[in-house]
């Protein structure tokens, strides 16, 4: 979209009444929306509140919704203009770094509500002072509250609104597998067992650092694969994936996945791979599934997370969720994959009990979120 179509998009904006945009979701692309569903559907169909939905990817779905309680709007290279002069009530957002960076609190009176896009602790793989500056957070467990509290305390901050809220996206995943269940669960089952690479991003992500050698292996032994990078890795590193990509063109067994807009490769596969990334819980959690992580040097953006002297929830359950591997021991992955499947049961249970013990309202989430925003229009 040109420079002169952004500007109309800002006269849209403008233009709203006020009752229309007193609510503003903001999301970089198309993959942070399931992070908002739920709350957004809540809001617009069970308490009739129209919203304005910003977003940075010009082909974002929510640019033609139906949903005539969603006003979206379209802003990239205007985005830091119009965020620091937004005029609006409560700002939702899922982009870390507020009034770190290019993009700043708007210079009018806006409540920031963060929501988090992935389950992993808030002290080692965000940067130092990635929440300081919002006005509430929706806390997707105990964890995280332990954590921004004992952060708080230690750099004597004023203490954020910290609502135990939940994680909607892990609803949601959790309840299409259900349905992906139950839909084929006439089918016949596939000849091969299916595997899922879905590392994080960085230098030492396991695409990146051993992933040629990690598929070779996998088509070797009569996987089926399905390499799932990160955005940011798809973003930052696309001569890689094209590698990738040439290097199997043609190989029925072999997908190469670059969007995260949906879930379909999670429901489809037997086994996840993966490093730190989020998207460990996701798959454990939402599908009850164990994990095989390669143990990559870990991925570590705050240099002095180990002040709180809590250990980050993703390295707590490495062990309690699945197995981990040497990236030196690559060729103990089959044999790796077939002892999990074997003990899946053993990591059901496991699993269903750390989710409980984490995850804060599993299913209920939603809701909570959209009365605490109208919340915060009924007492500010």
């Amino acid at each position: 979209m040109s420079f002169f179509k952004e500007i109309g998009q800002l006269l849209k904006f403008r233009k709203l009444p006020e009752s229309q945009k007193e609510i503003v979701f903001y999301a970089e692309h198309e993959g942070y929306y399931p992070n908002f569903e739920g709350i957004i559907n809540i809001l617009t169909k069970e308490f009739n509140q129209t919203i304005c939905y910003v977003t940075s990817d010009a082909n974002d779905p929510i640019l033609k919704t139906d949903n005539l309680r969603i006003k979206p709007i379209y802003i990239r290279k205007l985005l830091s203009i119009f965020l620091g002069f937004l005029k609006c009530r409560v700002c939702v957002i899922t982009l870390t770094d507020l009034n770190q960076f290019h993009i700043k609190r708007s210079i009018n009176p806006v409540h920031y509500v963060y929501i988090f896009h992935s389950l992993v602790s808030t002290h080692m793989l965000y940067l130092a002072g990635a929440f300081d500056y919002y006005d509430s957070i929706l806390c997707t467990g105990r964890y995280m509250i332990d954590e921004i509290e004992k952060y708080e305390q230690l750099h004597q901050l004023p203490a954020k609104k910290l609502i135990e809220a939940g994680y909607y996206r892990l609803e949601r995943i959790y309840d299409n597998y259900l349905k992906y269940i139950e839909d084929t669960k006439n089918l016949s089952k596939a000849d091969k067992t299916t595997v899922l690479i879905a590392p994080s991003w960085g230098v030492d992500n396991i695409i990146e650092s051993c992933g040629v050698q990690l598929v070779e292996i996998l088509l070797n032994n009569n996987y089926a694969v399905i390499v799932r990078p990160h955005p940011e890795t798809v973003r930052r590193n696309p001569e890689l994936l094209n590698d990738l990509q040439n290097r199997y063109n043609g190989n029925s067994d072999f997908k190469l996945e670059l969007s995260v807009a949906t879930d379909d490769s999670l429901f489809k596969s037997d086994i996840l791979i993966s490093d730190l990334s989020g998207i460990v819980f996701e798959y454990a959690f939402g599908t009850e599934r164990p994990v095989l992580f390669i143990d990559v040097p870990q991925k570590i953006r705050n240099e002095k997370y180990t002040e709180l002297d809590i250990e980050p929830l993703e390295l707590q359950i490495r062990s309690k969720v699945g197995e981990i591997v040497s990236p030196d021991d690559l060729d103990l992955l089959p044999q790796a994959i077939e002892k999990l499947i074997a003990d899946r049961q053993n990591y059901q249970d496991r699993i269903k009990i750390l989710r409980e013990e984490n995850i804060y309202n599993f299913g209920e989430s939603s809701k909570l979120g959209a009365k605490y925003i109208l919340q915060i229009l009924e007492n500010e």
